[in-house]
């Protein structure tokens, strides 16, 4: 008999990716906020971000939103989201991979990719997250390795040298950008995971590890080139990309070793849809755990 039930491998899977879903798509704003504190504003969300996410996991063992009318509200909120994500990441895609290529044509394939994976249920995109996380850790490994050729430590500055309700303002903004995607887990039903003992750890160490991943990507971009050259480019982690072409033997292959980048938005974008689909189609009432 197939189990099915989600795996904590495959729900941490996702976890991470819902982690880092906005990173690329959204660092250059906290960057224009906290300038060459950035950092300091990414270990402050952080850690804002580990403190909330526990009220996640606790209400995940008790949210029951039955109501018709807060399920229509709760619709409607994450389609403005979807919205809002699915032309960031076509922007992100048209600006970066596709120069040449029209946005509202590559918008309509990504949504159609969107939806192909949301016809299932949450076992299959977490089956998938989890699928997608092994090809992603080897291309980071790369990227990593490659980057290391471009840094230069020049660029280390003195922390605090910006005003710091700019740093506060940007750890805000960071903490936002990385709870809305978590926000999701709260619909996945929590009596549909295998093992849920142990979930809260697995959960919290794919948070950490995605946090970790995030720091890694930031420091690569700072010790790549100034503040204000990244604060010049919608998507300034494409730098650290730009840099293998010239650095590293597979500098060739430097864009197919990016897209990596995408797996998270696509990943997030294809879970809000199945979680609207559920919510609309009164199949999602999570019951407490006894």
């Amino acid at each position: 008999m197939t189990n099915k039930k989600i795996g904590l491998l495959q729900l941490a899977s996702l976890t991470f990716f819902l982690s880092i879903s906005s990173f690329p798509l959204f660092i250059e704003k906290v960057i224009k906020i906290s300038k060459s504190d950035t950092i300091i504003s990414i270990i402050l969300g952080s850690i804002i971000t580990l403190i909330i996410f526990k009220g996640i996991l606790v209400l995940r063992k008790k949210v029951k939103p039955k109501n018709k009318y807060l399920k229509i509200i709760i619709s409607l909120i994450l389609s403005i989201i979807f919205i809002y994500l699915l032309l960031e990441t076509t922007n992100f895609i048209t600006d970066t991979y596709l120069s040449s290529g029209n946005f509202y044509s590559i918008l309509i394939l990504l949504l159609l990719m969107c939806l192909t994976i949301s016809l299932k249920d949450y076992k299959e995109i977490t089956s998938l997250s989890l699928i997608l996380i092994f090809i992603f850790i080897p291309l980071f490994a790369i990227n990593i390795i490659g980057s290391t050729f471009s840094l230069d430590l020049t660029y280390l500055k003195v922390p605090f040298t910006n005003n710091i309700i700019d740093i506060l303002k940007g750890s805000v903004l960071f903490f936002i950008y990385e709870i809305v995607p978590l926000l999701l887990l709260l619909f996945i039903p929590y009596n549909e995971i295998d093992n849920r003992k142990k979930q809260d750890k697995y959960l919290y160490l794919a948070l950490i590890f995605g946090l970790i991943i995030i720091i890694i990507d930031y420091l690569l971009l700072y010790f790549s080139t100034s503040t204000n050259i990244l604060t010049s480019y919608n998507y300034p982690f494409m730098l650290v990309i730009n840099s293998l072409s010239s650095t590293f033997i597979l500098g060739r292959l430097s864009y197919i070793i990016s897209f990596y980048l995408l797996f998270s938005p696509l990943i997030t974008l294809s879970l809000i849809i199945c979680v609207i689909k559920q919510l609309e189609l009164n199949k999602y009432i999570p019951k407490t755990q006894e």
